[in-house]
């Protein structure tokens, strides 16, 4: 998965090109991430996140199991955005909160540097926070965003860090679902791994010490936790199917 999963037009931030940038939060709203599936989650958001989402884990091509927490149950539709770009749900992932601003690498030695999303309306020279003033100079809300940023990329290497641990016990086993909604649709999702509950039951009593002093204990049983969400989820669909269904006129209704 892309950490760009809903960027358009991403450039680096620049302390000339961008003066006087800011931020409106007038402006910001969550359209931007309505035909998001899902998206990657940091162990450390686990906990909250498991309250609302189902969690799962995807393999990237590298062959490294990452989580992502599932937003849709079809493809390219957010369950948790409505028409006017709200999220409906209390914990909103930090990918997303992150938006318009991303790190990046940056040339061979893979620095990282801050980009933004030109393209979102929220950013402009007008109204809002200001975030590069006049003399290219960092204000202190672009500095909060920076250690955002910060905090996010060195959470989410601590997270591969854990599912890497999860993987090397063979704990992982590919699943897909079929969902049957109340409507009478049915849908599927397929290529995602779960951690097989009865193999995580039987972890070797010598390699629990150290799952538990790093984390990886506690993602496990989170993500278990959280996979009861699936019958949330497809609720949810069901509700926004019977609302779309409302909202369509019907055909045999004369106009007038």
């Amino acid at each position: 998965m892309s950490q760009f999963a809903f960027y358009r037009k991403v450039v680096a931030l620049n302390s000339d090109v961008h003066r006087n940038l800011k931020f409106s939060e007038k402006e910001a709203n969550f359209s931007f991430a309505s035909d998001t599936t899902a998206v990657l989650l940091a162990g450390v958001e686990f906990a909250e996140a498991s309250r609302e989402y189902p969690i799962v884990f995807i393999k990237g091509q590298d062959e490294q199991m990452r989580p992502v927490a599932l937003l849709g149950v079809r493809n390219g539709e957010n369950l948790f955005v409505d028409a006017q770009g709200k999220w409906d749900a209390r914990y909103i992932p930090a990918f997303v909160r992150r938006y318009p601003f991303v790190m990046a690498d940056n040339g061979p030695n893979d620095q990282l540097v801050v980009c933004i999303d030109e393209s979102c309306a929220a950013l402009n020279a007008e109204q809002g926070d200001l975030l590069i003033n006049e003399e290219g100079q960092l204000e202190p809300r672009m500095k909060e965003v920076m250690q955002f940023l910060e905090n996010f990329q060195r959470e989410f290497a601590r997270t591969e860090l854990l599912a890497r641990q999860l993987n090397e016990l063979d704990l992982f086993v590919q699943q897909g679902a079929r969902f049957d909604t109340q409507t009478g649709e049915t849908f599927q999702l397929n290529d995602f791994y779960l951690i097989d509950e009865a193999k995580f039951g039987k972890i070797p009593d010598e390699k629990l010490p150290e799952l538990f002093r790093s984390g990886a204990l506690g993602l496990g049983y989170l993500h278990l936790a959280s996979l009861g969400n699936m019958r949330k989820l497809v609720d949810r669909l069901g509700a926004k199917t019977e609302a779309d269904k409302a909202d369509t006129p019907d055909a045999n209704t004369p106009v007038h």
